[in-house]
């Protein structure tokens, strides 16, 4: 049993103070092993805005049409009143989900306050608009660090499969593997599982999914793709109504890849740290 069996997993949802926010903690619940995870709303308010109001060139555009100047007093009455929103809506999902949800408030900005959240979480959960500052973070975060997951989310997520790319690279049977967290997600979610293979070399699809059927894998849809690297424009049309894309831990380091999917994508973008020389492991 490893380390985080033994806990509740700390996931990490980053919101924007300033954008609307559809946090989908039904698929959160199943994200990391079987447990109910401990899930914190964190809202970041950047004061570079805020410093930005209190200046007199700012201006806010009302309904009229007319343009106004922005008040200060005005930005932090309706930042208070979007966090206590905010703060019901999470009470209400914990008491419906039975499990922890709290709201933290930073004012920092964001992405030391990403920095921050990372230090502290199992999976961090950001805005597509933040997609480049987070991978900067994941790729800094030392070899022990417990961050292993990241979830990049669209403006809004539609109902479909959750589509995995496997690979060789990744042993099937390992529990924090791309096939793992899809197949875990699929059987408590009820979705379906789409399979995209880079690793099926000269076997035929039957074949592939037989292999696959025999590790207990329940397969919707099957497609074999090229070997090598993955091509952004094709992953994103396999994908196009998917509700979830899940990447291998070498396809999840390279950065071009994860920001073009990122923006093409319709739905949520998984991506997986896997294990690297140096880590620390507790399989006891």
């Amino acid at each position: 049993m490893n380390a985080l069996e033994r806990r509740a997993a700390r996931i990490m949802v980053a919101m924007s103070a300033t954008a609307d926010a559809r946090i989908e903690l039904e698929i959160y619940r199943y994200l990391l092993g079987d447990a109910p995870p401990e899930i914190v709303g964190l809202v970041v308010e950047d004061p570079a805005l805020l410093a930005h109001a209190g200046s007199g060139l700012a201006r806010e555009i009302v309904l009229s049409g007319f343009e106004r100047r922005l008040d200060p007093q005005a930005l932090e009455r309706q930042l208070r009143a979007r966090a206590a929103e905010w703060r019901r809506m999470l009470e209400a999902e914990s008491a419906r989900l039975g499990m922890r949800i709290a709201l933290e408030t930073v004012r920092e900005e964001r992405r030391a306050a990403l920095a921050h959240a990372a230090e502290h979480a199992d999976a961090l959960i950001v805005e597509s608009a933040a997609v480049r500052e987070a991978l900067e973070i994941w790729r800094a975060l030392p070899p022990g660090a417990p961050l292993r997951t990241l979830v990049v989310t669209p403006e809004r997520r539609p109902s479909g499969d959750i589509v995995v790319v496997i690979d060789e690279a990744e042993p099937h049977d390992d529990p924090n593997s791309a096939l793992a967290a899809s197949v875990r997600l699929a059987r408590r979610t009820g979705a379906r599982l789409a399979v995209l293979d880079i690793a099926a070399g000269e076997a035929a699809p039957d074949a592939r999914v037989r292999q696959l059927a025999a590790l207990g894998v329940r397969v919707g849809s099957y497609a074999s793709l090229p070997e090598g690297r993955i091509d952004p424009l094709a992953l994103a049309a396999y994908a196009a109504q998917a509700s979830l894309l899940v990447l291998p831990a070498a396809a999840s380091r390279d950065p071009d890849l994860v920001e073009a999917l990122a923006a093409r994508i319709r739905g949520a973008l998984m991506l997986l740290r896997g294990a690297r020389p140096g880590d620390e492991r507790d399989d006891t």
